[in-house]
């Protein structure tokens, strides 16, 4: 029987030098048995230490099964599969044989010598050379995330068919189990951030636009690394729980650093408690109203992202630090300008407080309000915009409690079940949720926090203490630093004149996207009377779309604007390659006709907004 080790080897090499080396000097383990099926090809058997064997393969004919197993799971609609388990791979090779040029396949395995073992009694060849299959060999479950990173839009829109070989997983069910929670927390995560960036695309535009002057006068969080090495901080969340224990703060506020989210500043202020720090990251009009106070203390600073609602930074005067923002306007921005420094992978505003206390060097971190749940009806505590908007709405047919559980109805959809720290039932929403397997993960890489929130979720790793007993323990003796003090001496940005350069060549680059658009609406779309050669105009729309994606920068900054023309681009591109074998190509010409008129038209605004844009950024500027 042939040896494909060497090939299929040598095809890896040039994909990832490392798997090839891994597999390549993997240990001998004779735990697994190779013997030959009826049907001529190798099967597989584990053999315990008592002796005894699992087939992990049919015993007569391993293909056939492969086949049926495929036959099973594959789908038209699907373009993502993940591989829990290789065994010999018969069912990759099937797979691979079913899918298109732009599918993906993900395979994780855990033992290196089972991958070599394929790889020895298998041809993967065609598998290997595509760009589009990957392998991953006994990854860190806490490491998912990072290995999906580059393949989360794709995942989030088009989801992804999970393909379990279970004889094998079952031997290693603790690890896999694991390895497929990872997936969907990550995939979880995933499409709430495509659904955030789809919902507020160009609400992050506009306000980063009118944010444009103080993003280029703001400090960055790089300013603030390590600041305040071994100083306790409290982290103040809106959770319905800081009812409870918001007295406790202002007792040892002296002696304390206190971060709150946009959220609890006013229920903090309104009990004489003055913070440290605000962090806002929110784009929408109502975080607003967290700050629709009579007087912004003195010494309050803010902590923001560039997305945030114009009217919030201008209350801050030069008492303001900026971190770098995913939004690829802003990121466009700091590139030709200066960076600010970045906080990691931001869930929520509580993710944000959470790694700016790390980045300070604060210990030990003390979380309060971070419920992450409702408490009956309710998820914010009280004084927040959110709480008090629903007692102004009291009436004699409007109860409190039954506009809070109007409010909550409108969760229903992503309402899902949890249990408190006191193991009650209780509910959460599947944005918690994610926020919640977020914070796990990050305490259990970088270190100790203690949750005093004293209610809500349990947050695995972070240890359980009431409020008192924190403060008694860790913030009794503490020389607080002056804060105003530090943050005064953070120099300013200087004036940057290459902005202003890189502001007017990408004009130019707009401009001329503008000219071919104008030019294919004028000889295709501006006459509806008019005929037009459908093939002619998808075949110019084609070399429209590969002289723009030439651009990457570009390409990015428009599709950062108009996020929903691009994924439904996506999707309708995905409908019709996916019919492409199949007869009638005038009917694909006709769907790839009615895709492209409407993208255009949304291209077209795209780029009158970000010419817009970029000229009063230009103007600000000068």
């Amino acid at each position: 029987m042939r040896d494909f080790l060497k090939d299929n080897l040598k095809i890896l090499s040039h994909k990832s030098p490392e798997l090839c080396s891994l597999i390549k000097n993997a240990p001998n383990d004779n735990q697994y048995n190779i013997t030959t099926s009826k049907s001529g090809i190798a099967s597989l058997s584990r053999i315990s230490p008592d002796g005894t064997k699992k087939s992990l393969h049919s015993k007569y004919d391993p293909k056939q099964e492969a086949a049926q197993f495929i036959d099973s799971i594959y789908s038209d609609e699907s373009s993502n599969y993940i591989l829990i388990g290789l065994g010999l791979g018969y069912h990759l090779n099937d797979l691979h044989k079913r899918v298109s040029s732009q599918d993906r396949i993900i395979i994780f395995e855990k033992n290196p010598t089972l991958v070599r073992l394929a790889f020895s009694q298998n041809n993967f060849s065609e598998a290997l050379s595509n760009p589009g299959v990957s392998i991953h060999i006994n990854p860190d479950p806490s490491k998912i995330e990072q290995i999906l990173y580059e393949d989360r839009t794709n995942l989030a829109i088009h989801g992804y068919t999970p393909i379990d070989l279970k004889p094998l997983v079952n031997l290693e069910r603790d690890y896999y189990k694991l390895i497929n929670l990872a997936i969907k927390q990550a995939h979880q995560k995933f499409k709430l951030d495509i659904n955030t960036q789809a919902a507020y695309s160009q609400k992050f535009y506009k306000n980063i636009f009118n944010n444009g002057l103080a993003i280029t006068k703001s400090p960055g969080i790089v300013a603030t690394k390590d600041i305040f090495p071994s100083i306790p901080i409290i982290i103040v969340s809106a959770g319905p729980s800081l009812d409870k224990n918001i007295g406790l703060i202002k007792s040892v506020r002296e002696q304390i650093l206190v971060i709150t989210v946009a959220t609890a500043l006013k229920p903090l202020l309104r009990n004489g408690i003055k913070p440290d720090f605000v962090i806002s990251i929110d784009p929408n009009e109502d975080t607003i109203q967290s700050f629709d106070i009579k007087e912004i203390p003195e010494d309050l600073w803010l902590i923001y992202d560039p997305c945030i609602p114009p009217e919030i930074c201008s209350l801050f005067n030069k008492r303001k630090i900026m971190m770098d923002s995913k939004i690829e306007l802003a990121k466009w921005i700091t590139d030709h300008s200066e960076k600010k420094g970045t906080l990691g992978n931001i869930s929520s505003v509580a993710h944000a407080a959470y790694y700016l206390a790390q980045h300070m060097g604060c210990a030990p971190i003390i979380l309060v309000g971070q419920d992450l749940s409702f408490e009956g009806h309710r998820m914010h505590c009280t004084d927040s915009f959110y709480n008090q908007a629903n007692q102004d709405n009291i009436g004699a047919d409007r109860t409190l409690g039954v506009l809070e559980y109007n409010k909550y109805r409108g969760y229903t959809q992503s309402i899902t079940p949890t249990v408190d720290i006191f193991d009650h039932k209780s509910k959460t929403t599947k944005a918690m949720e994610t926020y919640r397997h977020q914070l796990i993960k990050e305490i259990n890489e970088t270190g100790r926090i203690l949750n005093a929130t004293e209610g809500g979720v349990n947050i695995p790793g972070a240890i359980n203490i009431s409020l008192k007993e924190a403060i008694i323990k860790h913030c009794q003796k503490n020389k607080l630093p002056i804060v105003n003090n530090y943050l005064k001496k953070i120099k300013l940005p200087t004036k940057n004149t290459s902005l202003l350069d890189s502001i007017r060549k990408q004009l130019v680059k707009f401009d001329k996207i503008k000219n071919s658009i104008k030019k294919i609406e004028d000889n295709y779309l501006v006459d509806n009377k008019k005929l037009i050669d459908e093939r002619k105009f998808v075949l110019e729309m084609e070399y429209f779309y590969v002289d723009l994606l030439k651009d990457k920068t570009t390409t990015a900054i428009m599709q950062g604007y108009d996020y929903m023309a691009f994924v439904e681009w996506s999707q309708q591109t995905k409908r019709i390659n996916n019919t492409a074998s199949k007869p009638l190509a005038s009917d694909h010409i006709q769907k790839k006709n009615l895709r492209d008129r409407v993208f255009i038209i949304r291209l077209s605004k795209t780029i009158d907004f970000l010419t817009h844009g970029f000229k009063n950024l230009e103007n600000q500027l000068c």
